[in-house]
């Protein structure tokens, strides 16, 4: 596992982190123990937990009260609320129920999802500030591709920004990078994976040879989508998958300071973190790019 800088915070975090929420078959704070020590016996020293799950949030207690508690960096994701509005009140005592079920005595960042945006109330947006004073939240950031959270970028409310990059990410997602790098903001890549590259499942008549399992144990579907058809060679690079070639472009990018993923098993944790420790092969970053404006120039024919 490789490690980077986050931001101003003074930690080093693995290249590759996990994004922790509810999951139908993670029923027992058990199997999120046994997710998270998983992680950790890979490297990963970067957890984002998201709000909602008590059973979720004490297993990942559990695992984290076996190590230091400056070895981890964790993160918490503030959703939207069914009502609309998020209050400072609301905002405290998901804080405080945070810091009881994790036992982690503060957090390196809260996160506020874009859901949660638009319903923070002016005394929400005051108590972030207080909650990064008092030391319980050391850092905040907002989590998001659209226009409110563009409007974020720069203004001193948040230190952190999480937002989708991949090889298919356009100009204006590369441009938002960009303008947060400037404002100093440390970053957090999310869905490395294009949505057309994501296995999805397939049913198989009796007698079928299984079919091989993506980087996120999902089952693979055929090659790449219609959409992505100019990136056919990720398929053709010996010894690589390609979802591989995709988590390691990612880690290319230098403004980033990890690289955001979910995953439920082990297996697929090893393959993640294996992937950091490997160099994107010659070449691949070329043809990458040379596809990404071949599609570019086919869109404006189109």
């Amino acid at each position: 596992m490789r490690y980077r800088p986050f931001g101003a915070s003074g930690k080093a975090v693995s290249a590759v982190s996990l994004l922790l929420r509810d999951a139908p078959n993670m029923s027992s704070p058990s199997a999120w123990r046994a997710l998270v020590f998983a992680a950790m016996e890979n490297g990963v020293n970067c957890f984002e937990v998201t709000s909602g799950s008590d059973v979720l949030a004490l297993g990942v207690g559990e695992a984290l009260s076996a190590v230091e508690r400056r070895l981890i960096f964790l993160g918490w994701r503030l959703r939207g609320a069914a009502t609309g509005s998020i209050t400072a009140r609301d905002i405290a005592d998901n804080i405080r129920n945070a810091l009881q079920k994790t036992r982690a005595r503060y957090l390196d960042l809260l996160m506020v999802d874009e859901t949660a945006l638009g319903g923070l109330t002016p005394d929400a947006v005051k108590y972030l500030s207080d909650l990064r004073a008092s030391g319980a939240c050391l850092q905040i950031g907002i989590a998001g591709d659209g226009p409110e959270v563009e409007r974020c970028i720069g203004g001193g409310t948040f230190d952190v920004l999480a937002t989708s990059f991949n090889l298919l990410s356009d100009w204006q997602s590369r441009r938002r990078i960009r303008d947060a790098s400037a404002a100093d903001m440390a970053l957090v890549c999310c869905n490395p994976i294009p949505s057309g590259l994501h296995p999805k499942p397939v049913v198989r008549s009796d007698g079928e040879r299984p079919m091989r399992r993506g980087l996120l144990g999902m089952r693979r579907t055929d090659p790449l989508s219609s959409s992505v058809g100019s990136y056919a060679f990720l398929q053709d690079t010996p010894g690589w998958t390609q979802e591989e070639l995709c988590l390691a472009y990612t880690l290319t990018e230098p403004s980033f300071a990890t690289v955001q993923l979910e995953a439920r098993r082990a297996s697929s944790i090893e393959r993640i973190a294996a992937v950091t420790d490997r160099d994107l092969p010659t070449g691949v970053a070329a043809q990458i790019e040379m596809a990404r404006f071949g599609q570019i120039a086919a869109e404006r024919h189109a």
